[in-house]
């Protein structure tokens, strides 16, 4: 990975961010209010209940260190637009989408910095060096919630310019999510081939039991099968380029992106090869 390259990674992640921003309007937050229910459930499902999933799984699996670390990592990385789009395509509740994704992508500016450390204090304890959640929070602020913001802004100052170029800012940001996931899977080439079984068994357990874990959670609180498809989705699609973007901040890596990107550039990629068919099964199903 190119020096210049790893420096366009932060920038990368912003776009994605404004992109994110940019296809949010305020009345998209009046889900809030209609679907109060299910919003509260996706809220949850995000926050808390997919670290978990992912913590259960690592403690059973027990993967090298960064391994464990950077599975944790990427479980603290909701959303994105990945999960508006693949909800749009299960005939789901788009709105509903489209608002978790906002509130939990500005919530994420608390909630990562202080689940970091403490994933980063309990399995890279002997990892010479510390973190700062401060600083993370400062990185994770400017990265994402200020992105999204100004999106949202952008929108809302020129709504016939941002709805014209729509295709083209998620054209460029779904190429920008691509390369990002090639970059960390190439550069940990190796690791990958020694720990890609392991590894790829424990992703797909992971986003196999969000899926079931969300839709039954929807349905014994007897959400309607619209919102249910929704949440499932936004709790087993993470925000892959934000733990990679992340992974060399957190590690203080100068150049390269290190071993604890891998997990979340894998999960890029086996989170299609998983809610794809996934999707194709409930789309249509009432």
């Amino acid at each position: 990975m190119s020096d210049i390259a790893f420096a366009l990674l932060p920038l990368a992640l912003a776009y994605i961010m404004f992109t994110l921003g940019a296809g949010l309007k305020l009345s998209d937050f009046k889900v809030l209010i209609h679907h109060p229910k299910a919003f509260f459930v996706g809220l949850v499902n995000q926050v808390i209940f997919v670290p978990l999933v992912a913590l259960a799984v690592v403690l059973v699996m027990a993967p090298p260190p960064a391994i464990a670390f950077g599975i944790m990592l990427v479980s603290f990385c909701p959303g994105g637009v990945t999960s508006n789009m693949l909800t749009y395509y299960a005939k789901g509740n788009v709105a509903l989408s489209v608002a978790l994704t906002g509130v939990v992508s500005l919530l994420s500016v608390i909630t990562l910095p202080v689940l970091i450390t403490l994933a980063f204090n309990h399995f890279m304890q002997d990892q010479a060096g510390s973190i700062s959640a401060v600083k993370i929070g400062i990185v994770m602020f400017l990265l994402t919630a200020l992105p999204v913001t100004l999106g949202m802004l952008a929108r809302y100052k020129f709504p016939d310019f941002m709805a014209r170029k729509s295709g083209v800012l998620n054209g460029l940001a779904s190429v920008f999510f691509v390369l990002i996931v090639v970059a960390a899977i190439a550069y940990n080439w190796e690791l990958l081939k020694s720990q890609v079984a392991l590894i790829g068994l424990e992703l797909v357990f992971i986003i196999v039991i969000l899926f079931a874990l969300s839709i039954l959670t929807s349905r014994v609180l007897k959400l309607n099968w619209f919102d249910t498809k929704t949440i499932s989705i936004e709790t087993s699609i993470q925000n892959s380029t934000t733990a990679i973007t992340l992974a060399p901040i957190i590690m203080g890596t100068a150049t390269g992106l290190p071993a604890i990107a891998l997990p979340a550039a894998l999960y890029g990629v086996l989170m299609y090869v998983v809610a794809l068919p996934v999707i194709a099964f409930i789309r249509n199903k009432n």
